[in-house]
Formats: C-alpha cells, sequence, structure tokens
C-alpha cells in the first residue's frame, strides 16, 4: 500500500507538537491541503509550504472548534487533550467531525501500554470508541501505540534540566529495557495511515529496533551500551542513571507541574517497565513505512546541543 493524496484533506490535531509537526513536515512536501492545529494558531512549523494552514484548536475550549470542523478534514489525526478522561471532549469532536464534517477517517495518537477499553485510563477509551465506530462501518481508523519517544529526553523540561545540570536521568524502571522510537518514525506512519487508499481499521504497536534501558554501563553486567552511556558518548561528560521509588517519581513530575492523578499514572507505568511491560520488539514500523526505525544514538547526536552545559 502506498499513501495517495488524491481528494484528501488532512487535519492534524496537536500539530505543532512532537509527532504532529514532523507530519505537517512530510504532508508539506505534497499537495495535500493540509490543517495545523495549535492552541494560538498563530503560525505554521512549514511556513513555505502553500498547502499548510494554521489554525486555533483547544480541547477545553469548544468555541475554538469550529474552523477544524468546517475545514473539510476527510482525515484527521488525534493527540489527546492532557486530562485523564480523555473521552468526553474526543467523543464530542469525532462526532461532529464525522457527522456535520467531511471526516471519515480518524487516525489516534495513543500509547504502547494502552490497549483498547472503554473502561480503562487516557486513551484506552477514545481508541476503544473509534473501535466501536469502525466495527459499525461508520468511521476508518487506527491507533498508533508508539512506545516510548527518543526525543522525550531534548523536549520535556524534565529530562532536559537534569541531564543538561546534573547529568543525570532518572526514572523508577530499574533495568527495564524499552524500544524506545523517534518522532519521526511514528510520524512516517501516521502519514502513511491517513493517506493510504485502503482503510487501516486497527491498531499498531509502534517499537524501536534498540532495547534500551536508562542505566549507565558501570551498572550493567553484561556491558551493553544503554541510554546513559550513549548519552555520555555524545556528550562527551559522564551520564549517569539515578533510579527512584515510584513515589520519588511521582514527587519529582508533581514538582515539575504534573497534576497529582497524571504523577501517579506516569509512576505505574515505569513500575511496568521495571516489570518487563516494554521488553519487545516489532517490525510494524519497517512493515508501514519500508525504513528501519531510526537508532537512538543518531537521535542523540542531532539534538546534542540541547543538554550542552555553559561554557
Amino acid at each position: 500500500m502506498s499513501a495517495n493524496s488524491n481528494q484528501q484533506t488532512v487535519l492534524i490535531i496537536g500539530g505543532t507538537g512532537k509527532v504532529g509537526r514532523q507530519i505537517t513536515k512530510l504532508l508539506a512536501n505534497t499537495d495535500t491541503p493540509t490543517y495545523q492545529s495549535s492552541r494560538s494558531g498563530a503560525s505554521t512549523t512549514e511556513p513555505g509550504a502553500e498547502n499548510v494552514k494554521p489554525i486555533a484548536f483547544d480541547w477545553a475550549d469548544e468555541k475554538t472548534w469550529a474552523v477544524a470542523l468546517k475545514s473539510g478534514a476527510t482525515s484527521v489525526f488525534l493527540v489527546a487533550p492532557p486530562v485523564l478522561d480523555m473521552l468526553p471532549p474526543m467523543q464530542s469532536f469525532i462526532d461532529q467531525a464525522r457527522l456535520k464534517g467531511n471526516a471519515k477517517r480518524f487516525i489516534l495518537l495513543s500509547g504502547s501500554p494502552m490497549e483498547a477499553d472503554i473502561n480503562g485510563p487516557a486513551m484506552s477509551r477514545p481508541h476503544a470508541y473509534l473501535k466501536e465506530l469502525g466495527d459499525r462501518g461508520e468511521v476508518e481508523w487506527a491507533a498508533l501505540r508508539p512506545t516510548w519517544f527518543q526525543q522525550n529526553f531534548a523536549e520535556q523540561l524534565n529530562h532536559i534540566n537534569s541531564i543538561k545540570d546534573e547529568s543525570t536521568v532518572y526514572s523508577a524502571t530499574a533495568d527495564g529495557k524499552i524500544p524506545w522510537i523517534a518522532t519521526e518514525d511514528i510520524a512516517a506512519c501516521a502519514f502513511q495511515l491517513l493517506l493510504q487508499d485502503d482503510a487501516p481499521n486497527d491498531e499498531y504497536l509502534l517499537l524501536g529496533s534498540e532495547l534500551l534501558s536508562y542505566d549507565d554501563r558501570s551498572l550493567m553486567s553484561n556491558f551493553e551500551v544503554q541510554i546513559a552511556e550513549i548519552l555520555t558518548e555524545v556528550l562527551g561528560r559522564r551520564i549517569i542513571h539515578k533510579n527512584l521509588s515510584r513515589k520519588g517519581l511521582e514527587d519529582r513530575y508533581v514538582n515539575y507541574g504534573l497534576p497529582q492523578d497524571y504523577a501517579e499514572m506516569m509512576g505505574a507505568m515505569d513500575t511496568n517497565i521495571k516489570n518487563g511491560s516494554e521488553n519487545r520488539t516489532n517490525s510494524v514500523v519497517l512493515a508501514l513505512t519500508g525504513k528501519q526505525p531510526r537508532k537512538f544514538r543518531d537521535v542523540a547526536k542531532e539534538l546534542r546541543n540541547v543538554w550542552a552545559t555553559a561554557s
């Protein structure tokens, strides 16, 4: 299957986020009319692309939905709002987009721990809702379930500050391994599913090709190179991993401004990683895009200036 932009219009909710802006970059190289949303709607990340238009969209303010709903979008990429119960606003928007607008296909950005469950946490509920609509033949859909992003280390303030100022990465994962994935690979999969002729109507577990823990080499009995060791080599200074208790990690997230209930969910996911929940790989990215997933070392080299210390 190949992407086909004929008579498609794409709406990207969360268009300036980690994945959304990468999808926009891909769409900017096509003639597909594309609406890139952000809360301000002030500008696009691809100012030279005539087919990309910025629009304002805020999940928390339904008055801002009007432009998106009138965009004529046939395919919609969905990034969930930053609340625990994501279904009410997402269900409302999905229903308006498909019943009052032209939307036929919805691609949801979920996460590897989240399976379809109408009574489950976070993205599990909108995933289940889209699947239910798809099973009834009312929409075309896909749920992308990527593992943890490689770019988190360069875009999340807690990681940026700890690497830059303390030469430390924090987690509660112990030596649990993760098949870290690059946002470019997630975007390439989304791009394919947004534009291809065939309805995807499935979930896609998106995993990188390397299983890496946070730990530095000195703590690994088998001398495998891991996240802290790769950062050490790329940055030319020792980066260590500090393993926290679950509560210690939750407190750290709260100190960075996360709500307590969201911090507890993050702590639970780190505990699951510690117990092996992410110790797996697959070939889904290759199957969808025709390319192998990016390596963390290559991404870290590109982003090294983010962690540079003051000279």
